[in-house]
């Protein structure tokens, strides 16, 4: 006979979240590529997290609702959080340089398109316009051009690899280079507050009383939460479950609404 105390042991089911997730990620990638345009999966995601559609408006409406459903919501995104901080995750899917996945570091959209600076005798400019990036150095005197590189994408490497930009003097380089960094095409922004006279609570935790911008971060994380699943960059421990888990959850409660 069975002793009752391995029984109570066993009560505990441990959940497989990483599969849980990935099974609603497949609805709701099947939602979006339905409902929303744009020729990749992060395209889609951009234009999920940065302008109105049916699932940022779930998500709003849950961090502004007074209700049990929308408490167990924020709940979750202060678990998840906190799962994060216990078990960090790296990816460079997103942005294209390794990142921490964190409410404290949400990768944004750099909307900055224009940066000058001058120094001493010289102008530095980086301008992104349809879709190009162009990054020049100038005399002020004359107008005469050191450099002139034009891009289709953000890439700084290929830009340093230029014979012109390395006949450039090191200070010149480095201002040219402080041009360049202000077009990155996403920055960091934290979703947490420090002042807690403008923050909302969730869980034990202050986060900006920015509904907008937690919304953008909670789109965004899961979407590289799902990148680091499906390419296998994860752990597969019991703390990195716990992430899943609640990124399950979180993701669940607005999906569940598109029907």
């Amino acid at each position: 006979m069975s002793n009752y105390k391995d029984w109570i042991d066993a009560i505990e089911i441990k959940v497989d979240y990483f599969s849980a997730f990935m099974k609603a990620w497949i609805a709701f990638n099947a939602w979006y590529n339905s409902e929303i345009n744009g020729r990749t999966d992060k395209e889609r995601i951009d234009f999920i997290a940065y302008r109105t559609n049916r699932f940022k408006n779930y998500v709003i409406n849950l961090l502004n609702a007074d209700n049990s459903e929308a408490k167990r919501f924020r709940d979750n995104i202060a678990n998840l959080h906190e799962a994060l901080l216990n078990a960090p995750i790296t990816t460079q899917e997103y942005v294209g340089v390794q990142q921490s996945i964190s409410f404290s570091e949400v990768a944004i959209k750099n909307t900055n398109a224009n940066s000058k600076k001058e120094y001493y005798s010289y102008r530095f400019a980086c301008i992104r316009s349809n879709g190009k990036i162009t990054t020049t150095v100038c005399k002020k005197s004359n107008g005469q051009e050191m450099f002139s590189f034009e891009q289709d994408e953000y890439d700084v490497d290929t830009l340093k690899a230029q014979s012109t930009f390395q006949a450039l003097t090191q200070t010149q380089q480095g201002k040219c280079l402080e041009c360049y960094n202000e077009l990155k095409p996403y920055i960091t922004e934290s979703v947490l507050s420090t002042n807690p006279d403008q923050s909302m609570m969730m869980g034990t935790y202050s986060f900006v009383n920015d509904i907008d911008s937690i919304s953008k971060a909670i789109v965004i994380i899961l979407y590289m939460l799902r990148c680091c699943l499906t390419h296998g960059d994860i752990t597969p421990d019991e703390s990195t479950n716990k992430v899943y888990q609640y990124a399950y959850e979180v993701l669940k409660t607005p999906l569940k609404k598109l029907k």
